[in-house]
């Protein structure tokens, strides 16, 4: 047996393997030392004598499916091997692996989230170019796509979001690929050998000669992506994978694409303080009732549209559902009720379906015609669209709520899963079963009557089957016909010819009907997968129904308005607020706030004003209304009239990356300079505090020039939030440039903070007052305050005067290096050189 355990654990030496012995999984050596770590079991020996001799460990059969979710959510791999041949026959049992459990191929509850994708992703790099495909199993969706740039590969990597990615092996042998790999995602890295056309196999899994039709037949990156990951899935299930039925090309061009910063920036979908899952944006617009709408909204979130149209009948659709009354409430009720049709599907595909899976699936099916029905009376086009293109499948789901029981058993070999009166021939065997029952019932009070014995019992063991118990009392009565099968204590057991021929007959028919019931079950099984492709488009357009339907409850309860949108070149909000930060104030109003940008007019806010006014909150409303309104959304606002926007850029607050040896100015400056050398006129930049990771000099320097540089020329509408007060008169200079604050009063009891922006600028930063809220000793505070009234006296007599361009504020100094400075014109220096020229000074003169 061992030396067969060595042969399977061969085929799996990066996994676990579960090995079947009996009614235990059991696991040797090397994987039992590392399992009971994570699982917590004890670990023993085969050789008691010999501590070190054979190490294993091992888990209940019946119990086996939470030991697997620990060990995947730990990052390993489990392979499970089983049992393939009668134990009873003489030999060795027969045992193969049936499927191997990876971080992103598993099926099991435990492990997924049922809002979220748990997607396995294949990267085919050459050089700067990348060819990738993703598949999340329990839904079967299949995607891929080629682009250029570790800028973009890093994109959608935070986008899928895979639990694991798979190489090539000579990928994976490459140090500087699962660098790059290992920097941009913590996901688990699998290897893979790969020696077939992946265009072919392809091809031949989806059944089709040509590829063109999905949208890749043209993109050779993206087919060998597919083509490793397509292999990858079948190596690891031991299925042919019914239910991922194609392969879908998608153009990152038709979505917004939003970088690792402006997700984070923006708390989409975590906090920035303590990554909380709680105050974020997808927790405000989450009303969704199904988990398959959970997932679609996380997708949008993350793919905010470009289509001025598509935008617009999204927009639709989500008014009339607010309007609509009736509507709304009955597609609430059907949605109420619907049960996860992908994964429903995948796990009947995957053969880790259950009866009870079908009858989720027939209960679903159900409410299509009315959901269907429902919609005919929508007046917009989505919604209408979304109605045309569902398929009823009523006599799918009559037939399954034919066959099954109401609630079958959750075992598939044990029976107690069809209804009577599907089957002729289970009905039959199922009354055999009955009155061979019956009949020996009549055994036991015929035999009573012909022995005198009136204690005498027909009983059943599994060991022993069926038998006569007479006590020792009565032993003296028993037949010469009755033969002895077991002695108890206080009485003896036998058997007769008549009662072997009824257990016979019982037992057999009992089997027959568990088999057939399984049968059935399987035809059944097959007949829901021949309509794979309708019910997952089904589900795709229920989701959709379902996300739309969440936006309008949002709107509803939340007062949110209904954007328009232009094509002409402005960004106008009335009233607009911060749509988690709202829902925070509980008892206090939240206090709204206006945003005007005008194309030749009003391009560029620098915002002033202190630390806690509400600089950052102003600041990320803008962005997040701009979103919202690009997923189909209506947004917090009073009144908002806006173009569509190509990116969304932010910059905020202090970070770092300690790991990859970068400092908080470091990261600061790389963010920096992705949006300078991406953004577009069309594009939306909230910028806040930047340059205040170095000194006084250098990071009013850099914010100047930063700013002089959007403002002539990427000239794309941004937000930019300073405490340099040095850049007020810059602003009030430029054209197209505006100064505004968040307002302060200022009291004999202190600051008050009045959240209100208001056109101009505040030269005071009143952090001081800050720190005295914040708790800092009012001896300190009293220190402080004679310390800034020294420092304001003395710029007072000695004034920094505003300079024609950024490099002459450095006129007063007499420091080498400077002098150096202003020489450099600074006009001939694209944002990123005049950096570089700025360190280089730095390294050598300082």
């Amino acid at each position: 047996m061992m030396q067969q355990y060595q042969e399977i654990k061969a085929e799996c030496r990066d996994a676990i393997l579960f090995f079947r012995l009996g009614d235990f999984y059991e696991m040797f050596g090397q994987d039992a030392i590392e399992a009971s770590k994570i699982l917590d079991i004890t670990l023993t020996s085969r050789n008691k004598s010999d501590p070190n001799g054979h190490p294993m460990c091992g888990v209940p059969y019946h119990a086996v499916e939470g030991y697997i979710a620990k060990l995947i959510k730990s990052g390993k791999k489990v392979a499970i091997c089983e049992q393939i041949s009668d134990p009873e026959l003489p030999g060795i049992v027969k045992r193969k692996i049936v499927k191997i459990i990876t971080p992103g191929t598993t099926y099991l509850p435990q492990t997924l989230n049922q809002k979220s994708n748990r997607f396995v992703l294949a990267v085919f790099p050459q050089k700067d170019y990348f060819g990738i495909a993703f598949c999340d199993l329990s839904t079967g969706e299949f995607k891929a796509t080629e682009f250029s740039g570790k800028d973009e590969l890093k994109m959608e990597l935070l986008k899928i979001d895979p639990s694991e990615i798979i190489l090539h092996t000579e990928h994976y042998d490459e140090p500087q690929v699962r660098a790059l790999l290992a920097e941009l995602t913590e996901a688990t890295l699998s290897p893979i050998e790969f020696y077939e056309e992946p265009y072919q196999m392809l091809a031949r899994h989806f059944k089709v000669t040509t590829l063109d039709g999905f949208g890749i037949g043209n993109k050779p990156f993206a087919v060998q992506a597919g083509g490793l990951l397509l292999k990858y899935l079948l190596d690891t299930q031991k299925d042919e994978l019914r239910h991922v039925d194609r392969i879908t090309s998608y153009n990152r061009e038709q979505v917004m694409a939003l970088d690792e910063a402006t997700i984070r920036n923006l708390e989409l979908f975590t906090t920035l303080r303590d990554e909380n899952e709680e105050h974020t944006l997808l927790k405000i617009l989450d009303e969704t009732l199904t988990s398959m709408g959970g997932r679609l909204l996380k997708r949008w979130l993350t793919e905010p549209l470009l289509k001025k149209t598509e935008i617009e009948e999204r927009h639709e659709a989500v008014f009339e559902l607010t309007q609509n009354n009736d509507l709304r409430h009955a597609l609430l009720e059907q949605l109420k009720g619907l049960n996860d049709l992908e994964r429903l599907l995948g796990r009947l595909s995957g053969n880790t379906g259950t009866a009870r899976d079908l009858i989720g699936l027939a209960d679903s099916l159900e409410r299509i015609p009315e959901i269907k029905n429902l919609l005919k009376e929508a007046q917009s086009n989505l919604l209408n669209d979304l109605q045309n293109a569902l398929t009823e499948l009523a006599d799918l789901s009559t037939e399954i709520k034919k066959a099954i029981l109401d609630e079958p058993a959750s075992k598939l070999t044990e029976g107690n899963i069809i209804k009577p009166g599907y089957s002729q021939e289970l009905d039959e065997l199922h009354s055999l079963m009955h009155s061979a029952k019956s009949a020996l019932k009549a055994i036991e009070t015929e035999e009573s009557k012909k022995t005198g014995i009136s204690s005498l019992k027909v009983s059943f063991n599994r060991v022993f089957g069926y038998y006569i118990e007479v006590s020792k009392i009565n032993l003296h009565k028993v037949p010469e016909t009755y033969i002895r099968r077991q002695t108890l204590a206080n009485a003896e057991r036998f058997v007769t010819p008549e009662l072997k021929d009824y257990e016979e007959k019982v037992l057999s028919a009992e089997e027959k009907s568990k088999d057939l019931e399984y049968r059935l079950f399987l035809e059944l099984r097959g007949r829901v997968l021949t309509e794979i492709r309708a019910i997952k488009q089904n589900a795709g357009i229920l989701a959709e129904i379902d996300v739309l339907m969440s936006f309008a409850l949002v709107a509803i309860k939340r007062n949110y308005v209904k954007p328009e949108l232009t094509l002409e070149p402005i960004l106008e909000i009335r009233g607009g607020r911060h749509p988690v930060v709202e829902s925070m104030t509980f008892e206090k109003s939240f206090i709204a706030n206006d945003a005007l940008f005008l194309k030749d007019q009003a391009e560029i806010k620098l915002i002033t004003g202190p630390n806690m006014s509400g600089k950052s909150t102003y600041l990320r409303q803008v962005a997040l209304i701009v979103l919202m309104c690009q997923i189909g959304s209506f947004v917090p606002a009073d009144q908002a009239t806006m173009r569509v926007f190509d990116r969304i850029f932010t910059r905020v607050g202090a970070s770092d990356n300690l790991v990859r040896g970068q400092s908080t100015f470091m990261v600061e400056m790389q963010e920096s300079a992705y949006i300078l050398n991406h953004a577009t006129d069309k594009s939306l930049i909230i910028l806040d505090e930047l340059g205040r990771g170095t000194s006084t000099y250098d990071g009013l320097s850099l914010a100047w020039a930063i700013f002089e540089h959007l403002h002539d020329k990427t000239r794309a509408f941004s937000l930019f939030a300073t405490h340099y007060h040095e850049l007020i008169e810059l602003a009030e200079r430029l054209p197209r440039a505006k100064n505004y604050c968040i307002d302060v009063k200022e009291t004999p009891r202190g600051v008050i903070f009045l959240h209100q922006i208001r056109e101009g600028g505040i030269d005071k930063s009143y952090g001081i007052e800050v720190a005295k809220l914040a708790g800092i000793p009012i001896q300190i505070i009293d220190r402080a305050t004679l310390l800034l009234g020294t420092l304001e006296k003395e710029k007072s007599i000695n004034p920094i005067k505003i300079p024609e361009n950024q490099l002459d504020i450095f006129a007063r100094a007499r420091h080498p290096a400077l002098e150096r400075l202003k020489q450099i014109d600074i006009n001939k220096l694209t944002p990123l050189e005049a950096l570089n020229a700025l360190s280089e000074l730095k390294r050598n003169a300082f």
